[in-house]
């Protein structure tokens, strides 16, 4: 069993994860939930390049509950996994700590999704928050505060996705 492979048996689902939170937390990520339910035809064009993909493929989250940026993207990472056929598991932080050595990364932000292949390959990295802000100014900063980037999340992962089928 690789070391990927173990982290992502050890992870909650997105609802087990969820009900760690306190009820200010969970009604945060709700929030974030459901104003992603209302951007429909944003979603469905975030997952189409992804349509086709194969069976297998994984998406290993580290998270935490006190953290909003993970408020605002496992709504998104959930919705993904689905919507296609793509598993999900959510460690904590502390549990990702592996991630350094094996990504050769210098630390674990959250939220951190490592896309798996399904010979649990790490396939490609989201890390905190998507592209469109990441490489953006204080415009798309403000957009992804309001709620207006979330499918951006779902369009960062359907990349990877299609690049590794």
């Amino acid at each position: 069993m690789t070391e990927f492979e173990a982290l992502f048996k050890q992870g909650k689902s997105p609802e087990e994860f969820i009900n760690t939170g306190t009820p200010e937390q969970i009604a945060d990520l709700r929030r974030w939930q459901t104003l992603l339910a209302s951007q429909s035809a944003a979603v469905e064009q975030a997952l189409a390049p992804a349509r086709q993909i194969g069976e297998g493929f994984r998406l290993l989250v580290a998270a935490e509950m006190w953290c909003p940026d993970c408020h605002r993207n496992i709504p998104p990472m959930a919705l993904l996994c689905q919507r296609l056929p793509v598993s999900i598991a959510i460690i904590t932080r502390e549990e990702a700590q592996p991630f350094i050595d094996l990504l050769k990364i210098e630390k674990v932000k959250i939220p951190f999704a490592v896309v798996l292949d399904p010979a649990f390959t790490p396939r490609g990295l989201f890390i905190e928050r998507p592209s469109p802000v990441v490489n953006g100014g204080e415009i798309e900063l403000e957009a992804y505060r309001r709620g207006d980037l979330l499918a951006e999340t779902i369009s960062d992962i359907t990349a990877i996705l299609a690049a590794a089928q």
